[in-house]
């Protein structure tokens, strides 16, 4: 009963830190408001040296994050869940540590107004700024719509504990092969919803044009979908459709 309650309380604990990181990474990528006035007016000239120390500590956050995330997910520490006989609450585990990770990188990172591919001042021009943010709400919705179908209870990892203890198998393990080597590829929904994100902004200066390459090039590299896998997805979707119409 004990060991009940400590999981509930971890996993309840881990999904609202992890959904509370989120609600602020949404507004950390999108809002473009609080930036403007930084931007358009810097406050300070910044050097040389200033900038490439500001280039080190993003380059760190980031390298943290993508750390964190390419070895939780990795099959080492997969079995170590497993051979300590806390595989249920893995999934909970890696949220929690993604969400601290981005937590660090948003409330560090270093903004260099400076050097700016290009800054579209949104503050005077309505059309702009609705422009700028209904392609965020676009793709914001894309990406949490796909987490609502591809199983949200699952990747929130509320599934698993509440299997766990209500004595059925792993949710895992009740997924198709196929569904199974399609997540092994695209853990994570929307390639294009992100791409979106990172590089529809008003403002793209040094700090965000950093942002949007390593992690367009990491999930470039970590998203390996095929033809198999684009073939499963189509044939899901055709199915769903038959189901609801």
């Amino acid at each position: 009963m004990f060991i009940k309650f400590v999981s509930a309380v971890v996993c309840i604990s881990c999904f609202s830190y992890t959904f509370y990181i989120l609600c602020n990474l949404t507004y950390f990528l999108s809002s473009h408001n609080e930036n403007k006035g930084v931007i358009t007016v810097p406050e300070k000239d910044e050097d040389t040296d200033s900038v490439i120390w500001m280039l080190i500590i993003n380059m760190s956050l980031l390298s943290i994050f993508m750390l964190q995330h390419s070895l939780m997910a990795s099959n080492f520490v997969k079995h170590l869940f497993c051979k300590l006989h806390v595989d249920y609450i893995e999934r909970s585990i890696y949220n929690v540590t993604s969400a601290m990770t981005l937590h660090l990188l948003f409330t560090n990172w270093q903004t260099i107004s400076s050097v700016a591919l290009w800054k579209i001042n949104t503050s005077h021009n309505n059309v702009l700024w609705y422009t700028f943010t209904a392609f965020h709400v676009l793709a914001w919705s894309i990406i949490y719509s796909g987490c609502l179908m591809m199983d949200i209870s699952e990747l929130a990892g509320i599934k698993q504990v509440y299997y766990k203890f209500s004595f059925r198998p792993s949710p895992m393990l009740m997924k198709s092969k196929e569904l199974l080597r399609y997540y092994s590829h695209m853990r994570h929904p929307s390639f294009t919803g992100f791409l979106i994100i990172l590089w529809i902004y008003p403002y793209m200066t040094l700090d965000r044009l950093l942002l949007a390459l390593i992690l367009t090039v990491y999930m470039t590299l970590m998203w390996t979908i095929d033809k198999e896998d684009y073939n499963y997805h189509e044939n899901l979707v055709k199915r769903k459709q038959r189901e609801l119409f």
